[in-house]
């Protein structure tokens, strides 16, 4: 099992709008679950994870996003009212991962995001592949893929492709060299 991230970013580094707009929606052509590379990369996952700000719009959505997929919830807080069973939750990213590796699943984990998730899991050393889509437009601000003043971590590019509307797919591990 490993955790990696498929997360669309402006050239200029925001993962979403001021207004919370995720950078993918920028994209005229974007089709959610089929475009810029989701299917190839969501083949290998048995499993989602996110936090409650991702997770709760999903509840009681006409369309369940992660069919077929055990569902993390990282949160201290309780899972919003209607949330299918199944779906795991914890407070401490340790104690989630432990819990996902307890887990009755076979692939990986899409770390589906946001910015404090992503960091939760690079703080424990836990984030094996971060895969982002840089698509071709200037935000200008947003929310930025890193928390200001985030530790230093050197990655490794593991595999780099096109799209048709000039985003770019870079995937990087964490650097064995890191100190």
């Amino acid at each position: 099992m490993r955790i990696r991230t498929h997360i669309a970013v402006s050239v200029d580094g925001f993962i979403a709008s001021p207004d919370g707009l995720p950078t993918i929606l920028t994209a005229p052509d974007f089709e959610s679950g089929l475009s810029h590379g989701h299917p190839e990369f969501i083949a290998d996952c048995g499993a989602v994870l996110m936090g409650r700000n991702t997770f709760a719009p999903a509840v009681g959505s006409p369309h369940w996003p992660w069919p077929n997929l055990r569902v993390f919830v990282l949160t201290s807080r309780p899972l919003p009212e209607g949330t299918p069973d199944g779906v795991v939750s914890a407070a401490d990213p340790a104690e989630l991962l432990r819990l996902m590796r307890d887990a009755d699943f076979t692939g990986d984990v899409h770390l589906v995001g946001g910015q404090q998730t992503i960091q939760a899991f690079r703080d424990i050393d836990a984030l094996d592949e971060l895969g982002v889509v840089i698509m071709p437009t200037l935000l200008g601000e947003g929310l930025r893929l890193t928390p200001p003043k985030t530790a230093t971590t050197p990655l490794q590019l593991t595999a780099t492709r096109t799209f048709p509307d000039g985003s770019v797919e870079h995937v990087y591990t964490p650097s064995p060299n890191q100190n």
